[in-house]
């Protein structure tokens, strides 16, 4: 299949909720893991700005100014992208807050 659907329930407070209990794009880290855009789109800058954020905070520098998250991301991306090639000899994701 090249195309999943998810159907959602709305409730009276105008909140969506995905339909399936265990595949969803709001369901656990694991289900969520295996999902992938059928179209992908350019991330451009403002998208790799909030990914920086966002990669800070899993790393536990959610205590600083926003600027300097990005900065502290820009300061370890090679170890990120070693990492992400090998993380089972790479360990620096072990010395976030909740590796796991």
């Amino acid at each position: 299949m090249d195309v999943l659907y998810f159907p959602h329930n709305l409730d009276f407070r105008g909140r969506v909720y995905p339909i399936p209990p265990h595949l969803n794009h709001m369901g656990a880290d694991l289900a969520r893991g295996i999902l992938e855009f059928a179209e992908g789109k350019p991330l451009k800058w403002e998208g790799l700005w909030w990914l920086k954020i966002h990669l800070a905070n899993k790393l536990g520098k959610d205590k600083l100014p926003l600027d300097e998250w990005v900065k502290y991301v820009e300061s370890i991306v090679e170890e990120v992208h070693k990492c992400a090639e090998d993380p089972r000899n790479n360990t620096f994701w072990l010395e976030s807050d909740n590796p796991w």
